[in-house]
């Protein structure tokens, strides 16, 4: 290969976070999940340990990048493909709308402390189905063409 066939590599030019945030954050919540399963030995997270809780919540808090993933990649697929416009409010209006409804639901039949963790299980539960769902999406519509 010659010296002059390499193409220059602009080191401005930064590859966007939201597409590996995407991609990364299933196997996080995979292996999440797993790990509070030994950690509370199949047991309530409620009442296991203060660790098992901080997963939980780091797990939570890692979901709260998905939505501004999904809206920024979202952005890039519309200006880029004429084949798919992803519905960005969609998206990540469904991982918002179903914690607050059913942790609304549950503060009013159990009380606050249910409805915390009631919505906080949904947002994991919902950011998750969310997330591969959007990436099932763009992959039947436009596959690994853009990224």
């Amino acid at each position: 290969m010659a010296r002059g066939s390499l193409t220059a590599v602009d080191s401005t030019d930064r590859a966007p976070w939201y597409w590996y945030v995407l991609i990364g954050y299933p196997v996080l919540s995979l292996f999440g999940i797993v790990s509070l399963a030994r950690l509370t030995r199949g047991g309530s997270v409620l009442a296991s340990s203060l660790g098992s809780i901080g997963l939980l919540i780091l797990v939570a808090a890692a979901g709260a990048l998905v939505l501004p993933a999904i809206w920024r990649d979202g952005e890039f697929v519309a200006t880029e493909s004429d084949t798919w416009r992803p519905d960005r409010q969609v998206y990540v209006g469904a991982a918002i709308a179903a914690p607050l409804a059913l942790g609304v639901l549950a503060g009013l039949v159990g009380g606050f402390g249910i409805a915390i963790a009631t919505a906080v299980f949904t947002f994991l539960l919902s950011s998750v189905t969310v997330c591969v769902t959007y990436l099932y999406n763009r992959h039947r519509e436009i596959g690994l063409l853009y990224r």
